[in-house]
């Protein structure tokens, strides 16, 4: 079953941002990505961008003691795979943002709550699209088309 898509950032790009991180939280998170969207319906698997890479900026920081993580800024082609809305408000986005680490008992989706403070220069870093996996006992990420039957 797809559990999340969105951009997916590798070991190098993972380095530079929790280097970037001003007061580090005891849950560091390890496989940093930015959700465009959580338990998609098949309307909303994105298969002709699944793969490519795309370049993000981070943009501002936010650290609340619970969490911690970067608001990035979405080039122009993406903003329509951006759709990720708010659940307590189905009309309004969710910030795109990265959860860098966690105090124990947080939970991430919190991280679009942080108050995030604009950083000097805004910081490019490179990610691809991909789909979050979760079969049975078995989670992955995948880079690969997936058969639309497999959203749920």
């Amino acid at each position: 079953m797809l559990s999340y898509e969105g951009i997916f950032f590798d070991v190098d790009m993972t380095e530079l941002i929790h280097s970037l991180e001003e007061r580090k939280l005891a849950k560091i998170n390890d496989e940093l990505h930015c959700t465009f969207k959580y338990h998609p319906t098949s309307d909303e698997v994105f298969n002709d961008i699944v793969g490519q890479t795309f370049e993000v900026l981070l943009t501002g920081y936010g650290n609340d003691g619970q969490n911690s993580g970067f608001k990035i800024q979405l080039p122009d082609e993406l903003i329509p795979y951006y759709i990720n809305y708010d659940e307590q408000n189905p009309n309004m986005l969710k910030p795109p943002h990265i959860t860098v680490s966690l105090s124990e008992g947080a939970k991430a989706s919190n991280t679009k709550n942080l108050k995030f403070k604009p950083l000097e220069k805004p910081i490019k870093i490179i990610g691809k699209f991909g789909y979050w996996i979760k079969e049975e006992n078995n989670e992955y990420l995948s880079f690969e088309p997936i058969s639309k039957t497999k959203t749920r």
